[in-house]
């Protein structure tokens, strides 16, 4: 299914089912893309976007997102069923502009693969029962959902861009914390070191910590505790039983490591997690 044929001029919605085990490539994504797993059951995929490079299982339910303008390539070996979501940068522009959004005319979109996005999934399957019905909740319905979508990347996604951004005497960009992002995203179950990041973003480690500090509001170490210990909840919530499973597939020492770091970020212990799901 194609939304092609409608009146959506903002975002392009298309779900793929049982696609042939294959590699897909596209230099450069002409649209910011969100791509939702549907498959049935665990799929091994290969993935790589810009510093991005992971092999991983991809689970129903999963959410990758990637900027327009990057490279995106995928390979799988089992039929592969999925919904893609295209949205046009200069809308998203707009609804940034419109929600005050830090620089909004210069936005970097996060990479995110694999993530439990409870949000995106429930507006892709709204988005989705629309395309479904040929559109009959009219221009309005589908409307909002896309607002709705653009505001949740934006909160949720995206990194403020400013073209006077010094550090030093050479200009580093957005673009270069979000591949440290992206390289924490695939190494989470590793020892990452500040070199590691620093090679990852095409900087030195000195300017990385404070480009990073800038962005997000904390150093490397602390968004990295921070990722852990989110990854952390997501695979409690999804049913993995073990916390010292999690622990360890998260990158965490051991389990009173995880513990400690979960109850200060979230206020509660894994246990208690575990024990009301």
């Amino acid at each position: 299914m194609d939304s092609t044929g409608l009146d959506w001029h903002n975002l392009r919605v298309t779900q793929w089912q049982d696609v042939a085990p294959q590699e897909a490539y596209e230099a450069a994504l002409p649209n910011h893309l969100i791509v939702v797993h549907t498959t049935p059951q665990p799929i091994c995929v290969f993935e790589r976007a810009d510093a991005f490079r992971a092999e991983g299982t991809a689970r129903p339910g999963d959410v990758n997102v990637l900027s327009s303008s990057e490279e995106a390539f995928c390979r799988w070996n089992k039929p592969l069923c999925f919904i893609r979501l295209e949205l046009l940068p200069a809308y998203l522009q707009h609804v940034a502009a419109q929600i005050d959004h830090p620089n909004s005319d210069h936005l970097q979109v996060i990479h995110a693969f694999h993530k439990r996005d409870a949000n995106v999934l429930q507006i892709s399957q709204w988005l989705l029962e629309e395309l479904r019905n040929g559109g009959m909740g009219g221009k309005l319905y589908v409307d909002s959902l896309i607002n709705l979508l653009s505001i949740h990347l934006l909160r949720n996604y995206t990194l403020p861009s400013t073209s006077s951004c010094q550090i030093g005497s050479s200009p580093l960009t957005p673009r270069q914390v979000a591949r440290a992002i992206d390289y924490m995203h695939a190494h989470l179950d590793c020892d990452i070191s500040l070199e590691d990041l620093a090679k990852a973003a095409y900087a030195s480690p000195a300017h990385l910590i404070r480009l990073f500090k800038r962005f997000t509001g904390c150093p490397p170490h602390r968004f990295l505790i921070r990722l852990r210990a989110e990854h952390a909840r997501e695979l409690l919530l999804t049913g993995t039983p073990s916390i010292a499973e999690v622990a360890a597939q998260v990158g965490f020492a051991d389990q009173s490591h995880l513990t400690r770091h979960f109850k200060r970020i979230f206020g509660v212990t894994p246990k208690k997690i575990l024990m009301d799901r």
